[in-house]
């Protein structure tokens, strides 16, 4: 699951998400991070088996934490790999082929749909 996690500054030096991985045994990946002493936001993956239990520890210790649960798709038969929306994506999820195709990866987008508003032929979609 990927979700944003929003850090106050009376938690910020606290060790909650290694003690989250080590109680849990999940694995954690910070795809985005800024966290200064007045707080901050993370985007993080986070999976394992007892991924929801790391997820409520990470809640009761002081971490707000917000699923991603949209994605974006493209249909194919209207796009025209014009590429408008590859610059607009923060976490560089779509991309331009080989073939001059554009494509999004789906395991990286985090749904923020930036590339909607910039799709001249609105191929783009926006799902929950």
């Amino acid at each position: 699951m990927k979700a944003w996690l929003r850090f106050l500054p009376s938690i910020i030096g606290k060790a909650i998400i290694s003690e989250a991985i080590k109680k849990y045994d999940i694995e954690f990946n910070i795809l985005r991070a800024h966290i200064t002493p007045r707080g901050g936001k993370m985007l993080a993956e986070i999976s394992g088996p007892e991924e929801r239990e790391s997820i409520k520890f990470m809640e009761e210790q002081g971490i707000e934490v917000n699923p991603i649960i949209k994605v974006v798709k493209k249909d194919k038969d209207k796009c025209i790999d014009c590429g408008a929306c590859i610059s607009l994506c923060p976490v560089k999820a779509i991309t331009m082929e080989k073939d001059w195709t554009v494509e999004i990866d789906d395991q990286i987008c985090i749904g923020c749909g930036f590339c909607t508003k910039s799709c001249p032929t609105k191929s783009i979609i926006l799902f929950e």
